[in-house]
């Protein structure tokens, strides 16, 4: 039995961030992928519409969305949905990544970031890894932040997962802040990483300023991202220590709003959570 295939699926709303979302997906190889473009709209006012409508379900757009190589792409579906494009969103639970922008049309362009990216980052979100594309060139350079949490791993994992991340640079972040787990995070996922034929990894641990008085990681992040000018920044929704205990991390925010690149966030399955909370066994 040939195993499932991974799974794309791309938010389309038909705006101008949206087709930046599809020209970043289509200057990126995606062999054996499944690529499902979505489509949903509130229905009309009037009776409740039907679990068909509401639902996913195959449609033919008038003007589809083509893929430029689609040779090596297992399938390419649209499917629409009569509901909030929030709700049909988060029920693809299972996808490999979801593709969005970071607005969209209609009374959602106005927000700073839009009200569906903003919602699939919510409580206990995303529940795929999301990227938020900002720009459609091809990913040369990710940097990839990780502090040793289950979120980072996750993280980790679904880079490494990307059939282009061979041709890309990926520099591994790890923020100094007095926790072991950092080094070994950085550790490990290069380890993960370098098994992928062609990325080219390197490993930046920085930390804070000796004249600092208190240590901002935002800041710290922020300020690398400025300095290494990635086309895709990679890390979990929330990090551990103080940071774990909140809806969206501190860190993950921060960068969300103020990246000026593509952002790939990824959340560690509620498990994975619990069993890093879980104190080891005394000896």
């Amino acid at each position: 039995m040939n195993p499932p295939s991974q799974h794309l699926v791309f938010g389309d709303d038909g705006s101008a961030a949206a087709d930046v979302v599809w020209l970043w997906i289509n200057n990126h190889a995606w062999p054996g992928w499944r690529i499902s473009v979505v489509t949903a709209e509130p229905p009309p006012p009037g009776p409740p519409v039907g679990m068909e409508r509401s639902s996913p379900h195959p449609w033919n757009p008038p003007s589809p969305r083509q893929l430029l190589s689609a040779a090596s792409v297992t399938q390419l579906e649209h499917l629409m949905a009569e509901a909030d494009p929030r709700i049909v969103l988060d029920s693809f639970k299972d996808a490999s990544l979801m593709a969005i922008g970071p607005r969209g049309g209609g009374t959602f362009k106005s927000l700073l970031i839009g009200s569906t990216a903003e919602w699939l980052v919510s409580a206990h979100r995303p529940l795929a890894p999301l990227v938020i594309i900002r720009s459609a060139r091809p990913t040369r350079h990710v940097m990839l932040c990780v502090d040793g949490s289950a979120h980072a791993q996750r993280a980790t994992q679904t880079l490494a997962s990307l059939p282009w991340v061979g041709d890309a640079q990926v520099t591994i972040l790890g923020v100094l802040d007095g926790s072991p787990d950092v080094e070994r995070g950085v550790e490990d996922a290069a380890t993960l990483l370098e098994t992928r034929d062609g990325v080219r990894v390197e490993r930046l641990l920085t930390g804070s300023l000796s004249h600092t008085a208190t240590f901002d990681v935002r800041s710290t992040i922020l300020d690398a991202i400025a300095e290494g000018h990635p086309d895709v920044v990679v890390l979990g929704t929330r990090g551990i220590g103080a940071f774990r205990r909140m809806v969206l991390g501190s860190t993950a925010r921060a960068v969300l709003h103020h990246a000026p690149c593509s952002v790939l966030l990824a959340r560690a399955p509620e498990h994975d959570v619990e069993s890093e909370r879980r104190p080891e066994p005394t000896r």
